[in-house]
């Protein structure tokens, strides 16, 4: 159990997974400093008694832990290597803790620059939606030393069930990414399903009931039938409302096939899914949930 002379941790980035994380942070008794260009995301936390900071350096000061969960890897250099990041003042011997799923190539050249002045840096990226952020039962996905590990684990147990030393810098990263091909592809091939099922006159339930005993289940298709009535907390019977959105599913894909191509690896089933969810966006539903992939998939002549 943490005390208010729990060491200090600055968290820089409170959108949709960020800021729940890191109210967990708080309720659990760590002293916060918290950072967001958005200043309305803030708000809510120095209510409950974080810091506020002026930037990515003011958050870092005098912090034990820094943990940023930002969406892309340009974010990431700019707060941590930028001019106002956070390496601009982080203590020799603290711990950075990037959290954002991001190009394991930044992963790994931001461990570079931050061990050259004294810090230790982990890349965990999480799998969760952003109610697993909210209840602390993600999975973090940690690459770097088991050693800053070993002396992050209880900060990182208040975010996550499941963490798991993927081996050295950037392999979080990368862990990450393989595990995205794999979500965003079997969400696909859920809602390809539930296509088929309604066009042939099968009802949504059966399918439903019957794959999840069956050789087609899935996390996706538990989790997220991308039907309405089917399952009460699918984002489908809420709108779509977004767990995880779609624009952010593509961002994902754009870093798998980047990072793919840079070692001359093709993932042509990658690409397809890619495609699917880059017309989600241009279709202006990429602030949905990635299930509601399906609506840009074709549907029968007749509309149906």
């Amino acid at each position: 159990m943490t005390t208010d002379t729990s060491p200090r941790v600055a968290f820089i980035g409170l959108g949709t997974m960020g800021r729940p994380m890191a109210s967990r942070l708080l309720s659990a008794g760590w002293r916060l400093a918290v950072y967001d260009k958005d200043l309305a995301a803030m708000q809510p936390l120095l209510d409950a008694g974080a810091r506020g900071a002026a930037s990515p350096q003011d958050a870092a000061r005098d912090a034990a832990f820094v943990i940023t969960m930002l969406p892309n890897s340009q974010h990431v250099l700019d707060a941590t290597t930028g001019q106002d990041g956070v390496l601009a003042a982080a203590s020799p011997g603290s711990v950075l803790i990037d959290m954002s799923t991001i190009n394991p190539m930044t992963s790994r050249n931001v461990a570079t620059v931050a061990r050259a002045r004294g810090v230790a840096v982990l890349d965990a990226p999480v799998s969760g939606s952003s109610q697993g952020a909210a209840d602390g039962s993600l999975t973090i996905m940690v690459g770097g030393g088991a050693d800053v590990l070993d002396r992050s684990r209880e900060l990182l147990s208040v975010l996550g069930a499941r963490i798991i030393h993927c081996g050295g810098s950037g392999m979080g990263s990368t862990v990450k990414l393989a595990n995205q091909v794999m979500a965003a592809t079997s969400m696909v091939a859920v809602a390809e399903s539930f296509r088929l099922g309604q066009a042939l006159g099968v009802d949504p339930r059966l399918l439903y009931d019957v794959s999840t005993t069956s050789s087609g289940d899935s996390w996706s298709l538990r989790t997220r039938p991308p039907v309405p009535g089917v399952v009460d907390s699918s984002p489908a019977d809420h709108g779509f409302r977004p767990g995880f959105k779609g624009d952010l599913m593509r961002k994902d894909l754009d870093l798998a096939l980047s990072a793919a191509a840079s070692v001359g690896l093709d993932l042509p089933l990658a690409s397809a899914v890619h495609d699917l969810y880059a017309r989600l966006g241009t279709s202006g539903l990429g602030d949905r949930d990635f299930s509601a992939v399906i609506d840009v998939l074709p549907r029968r002549a007749d509309g149906s």
